[in-house]
């Protein structure tokens, strides 16, 4: 087995045939065929199901595709990491973040890296925290922002700072009886109806949990996972929600909504950059993640978050 024959066999399974493998590499298909032949008799196993219609990777086959993922990510970053050593870093970069933070740093971590890291190809992609973790274990994303700390051994991660969760309403009024001196206790959003994420959702978990601490329960009455759209149902009068700071800043689609910070008890979490231990880091992604901690370090560092840096 080696690099030309994962490649060639990545083409397949992504093409779902041998003949289109073959016109995107531009390497004759008998040339391909042999190569996957040379595989599947070396592990013992088919890797394809073939049919008239092309290939489908069998189970051995799409648990060879994991694996052929990963050690080519793994040559193409020990490659880019060498060539850059001398020069500024080259190479390629995933960035994942979750939505709550997309608004403060996705445009400026695009932005810092273009003009320092000219050489740097970044992607960044917007996920929940449960998402991301999955991602960076697979090798599909380089570095990501999560909310707590992952058990999970396969993740290095450092606590950067911990944020506070406020209650939302439309406006004002939407608050009287609720908050005083923009403090809500917890024990006066049982009559509310809520507009929250699905159940699986970390912020749904976290808010959850703190409601039987508090020895209520919630009223959801929609389940939505997109906060563009939790927030703009709330602006409609459809409930009110439970969102950090730092998902409404910046928030050009409407009318500013009416926060009060929860407190008895305070709902905060923690947010954390991490990697793969499993893999280096390239000096590109070292890089990336430096950027995107000063940024979040200064946001958190200005007041208006009223973020506490760890």
């Amino acid at each position: 087995m080696d690099l030309r024959q994962l490649r060639y066999f990545l083409a397949i399974a992504e093409h779902g045939s041998i003949l289109k493998a073959s016109q995107a590499l531009r390497v004759a298909q008998p040339s391909i065929s042999t190569h996957l032949r040379n595989l599947e008799e070396e592990f013992g196993v088919v890797l394809f199901e073939r049919s008239a219609r092309g290939v489908v990777a069998t189970s051995e086959g799409q648990e060879l595709i994991r694996h052929a993922r990963l050690i080519l990510k793994s040559a193409d970053d020990a490659r880019e990491s060498l060539r850059s050593r001398s020069d500024s870093p080259v190479g390629r970069v995933t960035f994942a973040i979750p939505t709550s933070l997309v608004t403060i740093l996705a445009v400026p971590l695009i932005e810092r890296t273009q003009a320092a890291l000219p050489n740097v190809t970044l992607r960044v992609v917007e996920s929940m925290s449960g998402y991301i973790a999955h991602w960076l274990l697979e090798g599909q994303v380089d570095v990501g922002l999560l909310y707590g700390a992952q058990p999970n051994s396969g993740i290095e991660s450092t606590k950067l700072l911990t944020e506070e969760l406020y209650l939302a309403g439309r406006d004002e009024a939407s608050l009287a009886g609720i908050a005083e001196g923009g403090d809500a206790p917890f024990h006066r959003l049982e009559p509310l109806k809520f507009v929250l994420p699905g159940r699986e959702h970390g912020l749904r978990s976290l808010v959850e949990q703190s409601a039987r601490r508090a020895g209520i329960s919630l009223n959801v009455t929609i389940e939505i996972d997109a906060f563009s759209q939790i927030k703009r149902l709330v602006r409609r009068g459809a409930g009110h929600t439970i969102l950090s700071l730092a998902a409404l800043e910046g928030d050009e689609s409407g009318a500013a909504l009416s926060v009060a910070r929860i407190v008895e008890p305070v709902v905060e979490r923690s947010v954390h950059i991490a990697h793969a231990n499993s893999r280096p880091l390239t000096r590109a992604a070292r890089e990336v993640e430096r950027i995107a901690v000063g940024i979040l370090r200064a946001e958190a560092s200005s007041g208006w978050w009223r973020a506490k840096l760890w």
